[in-house]
């Protein structure tokens, strides 16, 4: 059986970048096979074509790959220590340095599973933000930041020799290595709601800055273990607040205001990355992520 699908051509533009609008054309078309071995006839099922087109007025934006495709590679994720600890990592530069640039060569503990090519790309990235669930603090995973690329050039013993062709910043011992990801760069996100209700809140922000707005990319506490995969859109409302009742003396919560949406664009098993779409408040680390009411897949206009 096979599928396929178009995008409208029609898009709204971020810094001079075209983001293609939703869904314009869904075909399916199947036989059943007859199988091998049997003289009987053997009823063969059609399945006829069927289309729909959206106007593109009433589609929702999708959000092309080459939008967030820098950013799959300056960023990764590691769901566990003990993933992160079988990950291979840079010992030292030549002769021992310990601050490595572009140029240098560097000794890595790869393993036997390496893959080992003048024609292997590998990402170095070195480990930062730890997130933890807001409740009850469980490792939720380890944020990974790219500080250069390097190609293996060979065995020496029990180490692997890698030249580093880019550095972003000095490399350090400790440093891992990853292969490099090659993302189709045509390929868009359909955008889809939620399954079922979910109810998160905003981890923080790769950039390192604590407020959001439109176009910011963010890190949230839902992933593929919540139902949420590529294209989920996500409503982002404002913390609620804590206020002391005047008369009665005790703290009352009031609820947040909706703040914006959200689709993701990268979901691992319990962290998501999303691009913000829209934001009609400022918005910051802590806000809630919950799911959007179904008629936002129409109401999100070009901008």
């Amino acid at each position: 059986m096979q599928a396929g699908y178009g995008g409208s051509a029609a898009g709204w533009r971020r810094g001079g970048r075209l983001l293609g609008l939703g869904l314009a054309l869904v075909g399916v078309v199947g036989t059943v096979s007859i199988a091998e071995g049997r003289d009987e006839p053997q009823e063969v099922v059609h399945l006829s074509p069927r289309v729909r087109e959206v106007p593109p007025s009433e589609a929702a934006p999708a959000i092309k790959r080459q939008t967030v495709a820098p950013f799959l590679n300056e960023y990764r994720f590691i769901d566990s220590r003990a993933t992160l600890d079988d990950t291979p990592y840079v010992v030292a530069g030549e002769e021992g340095h310990q601050l490595i640039g572009s140029g240098d060569r560097i000794y890595v503990r790869a393993g036997e599973e390496a893959a080992r090519s003048h024609d292997v790309r590998r990402v170095i990235y070195r480990p930062g933000t730890v997130y933890h669930d807001p409740q009850s603090e469980a490792l939720l995973g380890i944020e990974l930041r790219a500080v250069g690329e390097a190609r293996w050039v060979r065995r020496e013993g029990d180490l692997d020799i890698f030249e580093v062709r880019k550095a972003r910043q000095e490399i350090r011992p400790g440093d891992r290595l990853l292969p490099y990801r090659e993302e189709p760069l045509s390929l868009a996100f359909a955008p889809r709601i939620p399954e079922h209700a979910v109810d998160g809140q905003i981890l923080g922000v790769p950039e390192g800055v604590n407020y959001v707005g439109r176009h910011t990319i963010v890190a949230l506490d839902l992933g593929r273990t919540q139902g949420i995969t590529l294209g989920t859109v996500l409503a982002l409302d404002a913390a609620p607040t804590q206020v002391n009742d005047p008369l009665e003396g005790d703290t009352v919560s009031l609820a947040g205001e909706p703040g914006g949406l959200a689709m993701v664009f990268e979901s691992f098993a319990r962290v998501s990355y999303a691009l913000v779409m829209e934001a009609s408040r400022p918005l910051e680390v802590g806000d809630g992520v919950s799911t959007p009411k179904r008629s936002v897949l129409t109401s999100l206009k070009a901008r």
